[in-house]
């Protein structure tokens, strides 16, 4: 399989393949089968919102699911039968391989030119780039498929705007949104929407498709006690795991368990050249990772610490609404661009605060 190396989509990870060019289903089985069943038995639904965490392959998914309404909806799927596999050597497969079928449309965060970034938002005006879509006479069959990757990212006003297709849908329109922030989407829309929650890949799917991947990319993978920490870490989700084997996930991980062994009292130098070393503008790929490791060790320590002393709620919700803060307060940075540093700063303050009253987070070796 070729690696796409035009300019990548949003959330897309440099050098790997775009899942519109997978070929494999690594996991979630279930939910494909029981999409293609619904299909073969005249039952679709207009819309699905397929849920779960980054990097478990819900856009894959979704791609497989555009291929086959695309190749077999006109006939309902009267000639195939549940469990088929796909042909992707068709020219319907090989133009959705190309993000060229005319009766396909993703909508996406949009890219700024002027920044050089991604916008942060899908607005209005994207949707209505949907709505000339489905004005438009079908290129190829009477199906279309529109895939919203994030739907997460729709801002108030776009959001209202699908609404509206959604509460009154086009005939042979498919609808695929995905989903990786459960209650950010507005109910109005989850209600309208057949939904596949997806979890997390086991552990040796995870294995085999992050060494799919990593074969595809040219991505060297570690090997031994150093691998199995990253499948641990990655926690299910593909994505994580290629973050973490391409960075410094390592001596993070160790760097955070070291500091917060210190608590209530942690270096204060090796803070502030940690919040220095994050804030570079060549550190975007570490810095989150970095806060990743930190909300998970955080919250593993928690629940350690409440199995232990399960009578303390008060403990319980001091450190639980830290680990919140440090989710909101890092997107509030991101979305506003604020200085890095200064939030690193700020957040080992609190967390050193909240240590001082409740005790520490070490974990006991007994």
């Amino acid at each position: 399989m070729a690696v796409d190396h035009e300019k990548p989509n949003p959330d897309q990870l440099d050098g790997t393949p775009h899942p519109r060019l997978s070929t494999v289903l690594f996991g979630h089985e279930t939910a494909d089968l029981g999409f293609q069943e619904a299909m073969c038995a005249g039952k679709l639904h207009h819309a699905w919102l397929i849920q779960g965490k980054e990097g478990i392959g819900k856009a894959t998914l979704a791609y497989r699911f555009a291929q086959m309404v695309l190749a077999h909806g006109d006939n309902n799927g009267s000639e195939i039968s549940p469990g088929r596999i796909l042909d992707f050597s068709t020219t319907g497969a090989q133009l959705i391989r190309s993000d060229a079928h005319p009766n396909l449309l993703v909508l996406r965060r949009s890219w700024n030119a002027k920044t050089k970034k991604f916008r942060t938002q899908i607005s209005v005006d994207d949707v209505r780039e949907l709505q000339r879509f489905l004005g438009n006479t079908a290129g190829m069959g009477k199906w279309r498929v529109v895939i919203i990757d994030r739907a997460d990212d729709l801002n108030m006003n776009a959001a209202n705007a699908l609404l509206k297709m959604l509460e009154e849908p086009p005939a042979f329109c498919l609808f695929l949104l995905i989903s990786a922030e459960q209650g950010k989407l507005p109910t109005t829309i989850i209600s309208r929407c057949q939904k596949l929650r997806l979890q997390g890949l086991d552990e040796p799917t995870l294995r085999a498709c992050t060494n799919h991947i990593a074969e595809q990319s040219q991505i060297t993978l570690p090997t031994g006690d150093q691998l199995r920490v990253i499948f641990e870490l990655a926690d299910g989700s593909v994505r994580a795991a290629l973050l973490f084997a391409s960075g410094r996930t390592l001596d993070d991980y160790t760097e955070i368990k070291h500091m917060l062994d210190l608590l209530p009292r942690m270096d204060p130098q090796a803070i502030c050249a940690l919040a220095e070393r994050l804030s570079a503008r060549t550190a975007e790929q570490d810095y989150h990772n970095f806060l990743h490791l930190l909300s998970t060790q955080i919250s593993n320590r928690i629940k350690q610490i409440v199995l232990a002393d399960s009578g303390n709620k008060h403990k319980l919700a001091q450190w639980t609404q830290l680990w919140e803060t440090i989710t909101s307060k890092k997107a509030e940075t991101d979305l506003l661009n604020l200085d890095r540093g200064n939030f690193i700063l700020d957040l080992f303050a609190n967390i050193e605060e909240i240590a001082r009253l409740n005790g520490g987070l070490k974990i006991s070796q007994s």
